[in-house]
């Protein structure tokens, strides 16, 4: 996660550097071996100037990931999506809008019993965007936090499809856009913040839409769901042309998921790709035993310790996820990149533009 040998990591902690002072020794566990969390790795990256941070004049991502049929491993991609972001040293926003609440749960939370409507976003859509705020909580993962969702959220999608409910006139916003006004407050303090969608083209849906400025489409490699595919980045591409749905995608992305490697799903694959070109991403997120035991568990890939199957098989998916969500992640890169290059050279850094704020 460093990229040095363990040996001069160790010269760091007892003996420091000419520029560095000792970093000190870190405590050990019950094994009577040294432990790193991710906490003291963030700390040694900032220490030794390797932290990437997200360029100065540049804006935070955000990405809807998002597809009108379930079963598409949409909260799978968006928790791996987030972990490695995290992994990787960059402050998370990740926020459930699916009043299923299945990322909810998957960060410790169960829904409508350890949260009420009021901590997540259905009041804040329907009456204060304002407020957003409120609603952010810091999760056990250093570097992420949550927005949590439950059943609420279902009564807010109904609300703000009413005119007589949903505050337009005394907003002076239009209901699919509440989630853009509220990430406006709040963006600075992220370097990433993603949205988990509702399977549907409702009203929250079309909240992240409109407030959206990345998209990721995770679509199952099958024959029953290429029409759907095609349809929906169709419908993606009409509603970013709508002049109420301002906010333009710097990126856009199909990203294949439950991948068998079947005949099947390498001819659907092939389809695809052959449709939509470059806009498919190049790795694939496998149909892999190691994700739906740790999906059982209620944690992703990245929080296993010890894995209940094969060593390989955990070894097989980590680096299937890490080979994708490290594609995403370069192109977010790529973006920031682009923004900062239409900058005067002067307002040119690399800057902790998430963390000035110290309100999170």
């Amino acid at each position: 996660m460093l990229g040095f040998t363990p040996q001069y990591i160790r010269r760091l902690e007892t003996e420091g550097s000419a520029r560095r002072p000792p970093f000190g020794i870190p405590p050990k566990d019950e094994r009577g071996q040294h432990s790193y969390n991710l906490e003291r790795i963030n700390d040694y990256r900032d220490r030794l100037g390797i932290r990437r941070l997200r360029p100065a004049g540049s804006r935070a991502i955000r990405c809807a990931v998002a597809f009108f049929k379930g079963g598409s491993a949409k909260t799978t991609t968006a928790t791996h999506l987030a972990h490695r972001c995290a992994l990787d040293g960059l402050r998370v926003l990740l926020i459930d809008l699916d009043p299923q609440a299945s990322l909810t749960m998957l960060h410790g939370i169960l829904p409508d019993i350890d949260i009420q409507r009021e901590d997540t976003l259905a009041d804040v859509l329907v009456y204060d965007p304002s407020d957003i705020r409120s609603v952010i909580r810091e999760t056990y993962f250093p570097g992420l936090w949550l927005i949590p969702a439950n059943l609420g959220l279902q009564d807010a999608e109904i609300r703000l499809l009413d005119h007589r409910e949903n505050q337009e006139e005394f907003l002076d916003l239009l209901a699919f856009q509440r989630l853009d006004y509220g990430l406006c407050q709040v963006e600075g303090d992220f370097y990433v913040i993603i949205v988990d969608c509702p399977p549907n083209m409702g009203s929250l849906t079309l909240n992240a839409v409109a407030a959206a400025n990345a998209m990721l489409l995770p679509i199952p490699p099958r024959a029953v769901d290429f029409g759907s595919a095609v349809l929906y980045a169709q419908t993606m591409s009409a509603l970013k042309r709508d002049p109420r749905f301002s906010r333009p995608l710097d990126f856009f992305r199909v990203l294949l998921t439950l991948h068998s490697g079947s005949g099947e799903a390498k001819n659907t694959e092939a389809a695809l790709r052959m449709l939509l070109k470059d806009y498919v991403l190049e790795h694939v997120m496998p149909l892999s035993v190691e994700i739906e035991r740790s999906a059982a568990d209620l944690s992703s890939v990245y929080e296993i310790q010890q894995p209940k199957g094969s060593y390989e098989a955990y070894q097989r998916a980590l680096s299937y996820l890490n080979a994708l969500n490290g594609e995403v992640i370069d192109l977010f890169r790529q973006v920031w990149e682009q923004q900062t290059e239409e900058l005067p050279a002067k307002d040119v850094g690399s800057s902790d533009a998430a963390g000035s704020s110290g309100r999170l």
